[in-house]
């Protein structure tokens, strides 16, 4: 739960804080989080233990809001 909590902290880090960039934020980081697209299934396999599990979660964050600031980057 605590792993799930920081992964969205750290995706909505990239972006506004208005309700059209957070909602899409959350959703990015739980499409990464369940479909664990490279980076995040290689921490999550390759990380020992419980390292693994909040470690994909940080990256999932980091993924979408990587991807949703350059997008913000390529409207403005």
């Amino acid at each position: 739960m605590v792993d799930e909590l920081a992964g969205c902290f750290v995706a909505l880090c990239f972006v506004p804080f208005e309700l059209p960039w957070v909602i899409g934020a959350l959703v990015l980081f739980r499409a990464f989080d369940i479909f664990k697209p490279g980076p995040v299934r290689w921490a999550e396999r390759r990380l020992p233990g419980s390292y693994g599990v909040v470690v994909d979660d940080l990256v999932a964050g980091a993924m979408a809001g990587a991807l949703l600031f350059l997008v913000g980057r390529a409207l403005a």
